[in-house]
């Protein structure tokens, strides 16, 4: 039988086998080799190992007790003499009855060395994407008191690293001033920019604690476009001074489109907090940031937040919003509840960083004495 097979395989086949670079063997039925083709055989003569391979393996769908498995392609990858093979192993029929296995090698080390090589090399980025994130985690303020301030906050990254900041700073005994940035794209990019935000901003108030929010953003907008970035690159934020004497909140705001909301604790009402003021970028001329001044009482509330808490989707593609982010704000004025409402209306992979802040405030204890 398997001369017969052999007979009729080599009148019309074995020229062709032999040609090919691949090496190719044929196994009977019972594990028998039947044939290798001239590379392979030249290949064995200068291979231990590949010897070793020969007398010991049978083709994977041979090697099955399934009948089906036994009767169908079979591919897998091996390393044979330190260098990656792809076989092939597909069953002979002669007459419509089963009369062995053909088995291909294909060289593959290239293919395979360079799939090697390149999930190391996503492999250390993601070590280093993983590790940004916790350094940005780490820069953020602790929820805690500062002052009169009660802060807390709730960061969730997304897949990839942030351009999301916030935080305080403490100028002297009786003021805070609190910021939130978010820096166009996501990436490395966008992240080192937050570090230059955080450290700018520090240094600004450490050198000029009597600065006004305008003041300080104009100051920022002259250190970033020393920086002489090439492309353009661009981040929004709003910035607010707290003075505890007076019980009053000063603000700008440089084109940040996610105004923060104040909960009225007297009048159980909610309002943005706008100001205007162009974004901070190195194809914009300076603005004249605006300011806003208003009391805070005893309760008040403000949430801070970027485009993330809003434009998290259902399934239907459909936005969380900024009137149900208010309307939320409005009726539980707790953070979590917020994020949770947030979390429990988005489907599927987040897109965005989410971000939120809450700053509740305690009046002056001499004023309200």
């Amino acid at each position: 039988m398997a001369k017969t097979l052999v007979d009729k395989l080599e009148e019309t086949n074995f020229a062709v086998l032999n040609s090919m670079d691949d090496w190719v063997r044929i196994v009977d039925p019972k594990g028998n080799t039947m044939f290798i083709n001239d590379s392979l055989k030249e290949a064995r003569k200068k291979s231990e190992d590949l010897k070793i391979y020969l007398d010991e393996n049978v083709p994977l769908n041979l090697a099955s007790e399934n009948e089906s498995i036994r009767n169908t392609t079979v591919v897998e990858e091996k390393l044979i003499s330190e260098r990656y093979y792809s076989i092939k192993a597909s069953p002979i029929f002669y007459e419509d009855k089963y009369k062995g296995t053909v088995e291909v090698f294909r060289d593959i080390t290239r293919e395979t060395m360079m799939k090697i090589e390149l999930f190391e090399a996503n492999r250390s980025m993601l070590d280093d994407i993983r590790f940004v994130r916790k350094v940005q985690s780490s820069i953020l303020p602790k929820s805690k008191d500062y002052g009169n301030i009660i802060l807390e906050g709730i960061y969730i990254p997304s897949a990839n690293v942030s351009g999301d900041l916030y935080d305080i700073i403490r100028l002297d005994d009786s003021r805070y001033a609190f910021y939130i940035a978010d820096v166009m794209g996501h990436g490395v990019k966008a992240s080192i920019m937050t570090m230059f935000i955080k450290v700018s901003i520090g240094s600004i108030f450490d050198k000029h604690p009597e600065f006004t929010p305008s003041d300080a953003f104009l100051k920022l907008r002259e250190r970033f476009f020393d920086l002489d970035i090439d492309s353009s690159q661009y981040f929004t934020a709003w910035l607010g001074i707290f003075d505890f004497k007076d019980n009053s909140l000063i603000f700008s705001n440089a084109g940040h489109n996610c105004p923060p909301m104040l909960y009225k604790n007297s009048a159980y009402t909610c309002k943005f907090l706008h100001a205007n003021g162009r974004m901070i970028s190195n194809i914009i001329e300076p603005d004249v940031y605006n300011e806003v001044t208003l009391n805070l009482e005893e309760g008040d509330k403000i949430l801070f937040f970027t485009d993330g808490a809003i434009e998290a989707s259902n399934e239907d593609k459909k936005e969380f919003g900024l009137e149900k982010l208010r309307e939320t704000f409005c009726k539980f004025q707790d953070i979590n509840k917020i994020y949770d409402r947030i979390s429990d209306f988005t489907w599927g992979e987040q897109q965005d960083d989410i971000t939120l802040a809450m700053i509740s405030y305690k009046e002056n204890e001499d004023e309200v004495k």
